[in-house]
């Protein structure tokens, strides 16, 4: 086997594996799919109403956690207020929070 034969033959491979994982790992159910828009909904809510709706990427998984980025300009203070705001918020189950690549605020 050449090396072009073993490039496509690994390539070939890893796309296989990738699509048959992403084909049963992408379905939700209808609840699952109500618990994440809640959650959502509640993210957005509270980034907008606190300005920060610009400074922080957030990602809700099916069952309602939040994980949520911050930019390198937003203080300790205001970074805080949030995510005790979205841990207050009954539609999210749990919130994981950085800040340049470091947990700034541990699990409750």
């Amino acid at each position: 086997m050449n090396r072009k034969q073993y490039f496509f033959s690994v390539i070939s491979g890893l796309a296989l594996l990738f699509l048959s994982g992403c084909a049963s790992d992408q379905v939700i159910s209808q609840e699952e799919m109500r618990i994440q828009d809640a959650a959502d909904a509640e993210v957005a809510n509270v980034l907008f109403e606190k300005q920060m709706d610009n400074l922080a990427s957030y990602n809700v998984r099916r069952d309602g956690y939040v994980v949520i980025k911050f930019d390198q300009s937003v203080s300790f203070a205001s970074y805080n207020d949030i995510v005790e705001t979205l841990r207050s918020k009954n539609a999210i189950s749990g919130v994981y929070a950085e800040q340049g690549g470091k947990q700034v605020c541990g699990r409750p």
